[in-house]
């Protein structure tokens, strides 16, 4: 598992969120596809970026596009991005801000742990109910006592 720097992360987490696969996303970076690229939307901080860091951290990019990272820092306009962008999760409907939590967030089994996974050390996970398909949480700030 790869630790990346919240922008990649979010970047290829927009892209994947467009429907591409795996291996489309790697071979669009081969080539240094910006066609391809914009039209998943605009990149943070741009397509440029991710194709320098590509070049630099092949097996780490392929990592992330298999969900196999976690995220170094995340703040929580950042949490609701990668909620929607990975789960399609709208903040109202299917989760609550409350200051510094995020609540009452519903996901599947599969889901929940792949999340886990990937949260930053600065949030914590509080589990409100679980069963065989889904788990019910919550993402609270963590705050050192």
């Amino acid at each position: 598992m790869v630790r990346v720097a919240l922008n990649f992360a979010i970047m290829l987490e927009q892209v994947k969120s467009n429907g591409y696969k795996e291996e489309e996303i790697i071979q669009a970076l081969e080539r240094k596809d910006l066609v391809f690229f914009q039209s998943c939307g605009n990149g943070l901080p741009d397509w440029e970026t991710l194709f320098s860091y590509y070049e630099k951290n092949k097996p780490g990019v392929k990592e992330i596009i298999a969900d196999e990272y976690e995220i170094t820092f995340l703040t929580k306009g950042t949490l609701k991005r990668l909620l929607s962008l990975k789960y399609q999760l709208v903040e109202g409907r299917d989760f609550e801000d409350r200051g510094e939590v995020l609540g009452t967030i519903t996901l599947s089994q599969e889901s929940f742990h792949s999340f886990t996974s990937i949260l930053a050390k600065n949030w914590t996970i509080v589990v409100l109910e679980e069963n065989t398909y889904n788990v019910i949480f919550d993402i609270k700030l963590f705050a050192i006592e």
